[in-house]
């Protein structure tokens, strides 16, 4: 499921996805946005349009409140902006997020 979630942010859930196959899904949405190539001219990053991903997993989440995964999404996300833009970062659950 794909939704906005913010003003040039969007979720895309993928239930029964671990985090390499989100990590693909992720590269194949930055390959196709790339291939558009369509002209971004006010853009200071780059003069098409380009897509930063961040992507997070919880696995048996079970009693691990869901706005971690927001978090660690958005964590990832900053990172890939951050980082020179249009690119995919991981973020995983870190022990400290771990309520065991």
């Amino acid at each position: 499921m794909t939704a906005r979630y913010g003003g040039e942010e969007f979720a895309v859930l993928l239930p029964e996805t671990d985090a390499d196959g989100a990590c693909c899904v992720a590269r194949r949405i930055l390959d196709a946005i790339r291939g558009l190539r369509i002209p971004h001219a006010t853009s200071e990053a780059a003069p098409h349009v380009t897509v930063s991903l961040g992507v997070a997993c919880l696995t048996a989440a079970g009693d691990i409140d869901h706005r971690i995964l927001i978090q660690l999404s958005d964590e990832a996300l900053y990172a890939a902006k951050n980082s020179g833009r249009n690119r995919v970062i991981r973020q995983d659950l870190e022990p400290a997020h771990d309520p065991k």
